[in-house]
């Protein structure tokens, strides 16, 4: 009996051994894919932590907290960064899709939160001085002395005053699709016999829904993967985060700054060069605000109508608004034969004429 047992259990084992190396693994190794295993692994791994969004710093003074970001590292030249209205301090993440050219250029950029947005407290008796204070409240305590000044949109109303108060420390002033509305060249600004409870009904449309303030449908910045998402972040944080709830009461009261008694800045003061982007079909603010900057300020050294473009300008032309803040407005972006390329701008337009075209080659290949 031992006999037979030892027979049938040698005979399944031999069976056993003959099919897990026998047709059973041929078939297992011939449809074998490349990747089905791990890869091997790297003998290193990073060291420093990778880039996820700017760092909020605070300067307190008094009763007021001041927040603020500073990118960029102490002895490269510094930008003002004012973004458009009822902005915060996030609208910044919007241009860091040229990060990498804004760090080759060697740029510094520094932003202070306005009043009531995000983490900076309402106060409604504060205005354009005030801020402007605020500003050079941060700087000093950065140790900046010279800077350029960067605005976009309903920023340009803040950024007349900044340049105006202490043109002597201004480089240079940029504004894109800006607000003409503190300008003594200005059109009547709108709605300034509302109340403020008028305005709060009207603007707690967009505090409600930050995705309608914020929405750029047809835009070519949304090229740019996960701009959008970025953008609707900035609006969460402008109406949210310190509490807000949606409160309109901060973006009607920025809304409402251009009706008071002091709002037009000295424009005349500011002897810095100023540039100007616009896009020729901006219906929000349109190409007429542009005139009106170039009549207020008096060393306009170029101003440019990007033809078709709306109220996105600045973020698709940011490439070339770096390089003018970095201090070579004589020469334009393209991308040419695949490469993105500064060229002086009598050969830039001959590269436009072979079909380069403006901007990062990024634009070029998002848009296939």
């Amino acid at each position: 009996m031992r006999t037979v047992r030892a027979l049938i259990l040698s005979t399944v084992l031999a069976v056993g051994a003959t099919l897990a190396g026998g047709p059973a693994a041929s078939f297992a190794a011939d449809n074998a894919r490349p990747g089905d295993g791990p890869p091997r692994p790297p003998s290193t791994l990073q060291s420093e932590f990778d880039h996820i969004g700017a760092q909020v710093h605070s300067l307190t003074r008094g009763d007021r907290t001041s927040y603020y970001i500073d990118e960029g590292k102490p002895g490269q030249r510094v930008v003002v960064y004012i973004g458009g209205q009822g902005t915060s301090l996030e609208s910044f993440q919007l241009t860091e899709f040229a990060r990498t050219t804004r760090e080759q250029l060697g740029l510094r950029v520094i932003s202070v939160e306005r009043n009531g947005f995000g983490q900076s407290a309402f106060d409604p008796a504060l205005g354009y001085a005030d801020y402007t204070a605020e500003v050079r409240a941060v700087l000093d305590h950065l140790g900046v002395k010279r800077f350029t000044v960067m605005a976009i949109s309903g920023g340009g109303a803040y950024a007349a005053h900044l340049a105006s108060t202490i043109p002597k420390r201004v480089i240079s002033l940029h504004a894109a699709a800006a607000s003409p509305l503190t300008l003594p060249t200005r059109p009547a600004p709108r709605g300034c016999e509302q109340s403020m409870q008028q305005r709060n009904t009207a603007n707690e449309r967009w505090t409600h829904h930050p995705m309608d303030w914020w929405a750029v449908p047809g835009s070519p910045v949304l090229l740019v993967a996960g701009w959008q998402t970025r953008a609707y972040a900035d609006a969460t944080r402008s109406f949210y985060l310190g509490g807000q709830l949606g409160d309109p009461s901060a973006l009607s009261h920025e809304g409402a700054l251009p009706c008071g008694a002091k709002a037009v800045a000295d424009t005349t003061k500011i002897t810095a060069p100023a540039y100007l982007y616009w896009g020729g079909a901006d219906e929000v603010v349109p190409v007429s605000a542009m005139k009106a900057w170039q009549a207020a300020l008096p060393n306009v050294a170029k101003a440019t109508v990007y033809p078709g473009e709306g109220h996105t300008v600045q973020y698709r032309h940011w490439d070339q608004i770096l390089v003018d803040m970095a201090g070579h407005a004589d020469r334009t972006v393209v991308c040419s034969r695949g490469k993105t390329r500064l060229m002086p701008a009598k050969q830039a337009q001959k590269a436009q004429a072979r079909g380069a075209t403006l901007g990062l080659c990024a634009w070029a290949k998002a848009k296939g």
